[in-house]
């Protein structure tokens, strides 16, 4: 066989769209959009610069790709914890149990959403179809809406601002875990620890959703 040959059937062009992303992910989530550079994506993907291009077409694709893959993934999550509404409170506490398993398991997440934020989501700005939160935001309002019909929940509650309650209860202990280690000696990689923390964020949303 010759090298041509050989270099042909070794090719796999979804092994190495795959490694180019997961590199971009690595990256981008240590440093920020601009603090990395092409030339570190293909080498810690193990391509050369040509292949970036033809995949992703330049710096800011393959980045918008992998803000697409993040928040993908957490829109599954999202929706896997919402699949069907029996009970408002478990339904309430299911959604924090998603969040935080997903916020421990994703780290590069958290650093993402927070890169975007300082640098004023001016990526998100130019591609405003890669982040909707209306499938959660829809199953929201369909959880408030039961409860309403029950009794349970006042009628009034927007669901974007339930979501933006979820979100911050489980968003600190990831985002601040390291300042909080040093702030007030609560470790949140510990698992005790955590677990404790998604409880209390659990009674203190119920609690103040459902009516006395």
């Amino acid at each position: 066989m010759s090298p041509k040959v050989k270099e042909k059937v070794r090719r796999d062009p979804a092994k190495t769209k795959r490694a180019l992303l997961y590199a971009g992910i690595s990256l981008f989530a240590e440093r920020g959009y601009y603090g990395v550079a092409v030339d570190e994506i293909v080498a810690q993907a193990g391509c050369n610069k040509r292949m970036l291009y033809h995949y992703f077409s330049s710096k800011e694709g393959i980045y918008v790709e992998v803000l697409r893959q993040v928040f993908g993934e957490l829109e599954a999550y999202e929706m896997e914890s919402t699949r069907e509404v029996v009970d408002t409170a478990a339904a309430i506490r299911d959604i924090l149990a998603q969040y935080f398993d997903f916020l421990q398991t994703h780290p590069e997440f958290v650093s993402l959403l927070m890169w975007e934020n300082l640098n004023q989501a001016r990526i998100l700005d130019a591609h405003p179809d890669l982040l909707t939160k209306m499938p959660i935001l829809e199953r929201l309002a369909e959880i408030l809406k039961q409860g309403s019909e029950r009794g349970e929940i006042d009628a009034s509650i927007d669901p974007r601002q339930l979501l933006i309650a979820l979100i911050g209860l489980c968003f600190i202990c990831f985002s601040n875990q390291h300042t909080l280690r040093h702030s007030i000696g609560l470790d949140f990689s510990d698992p005790s620890v955590l677990k404790q923390g998604m409880e209390l964020a659990q009674e203190v949303l119920i609690n103040g959703l459902f009516k006395k």
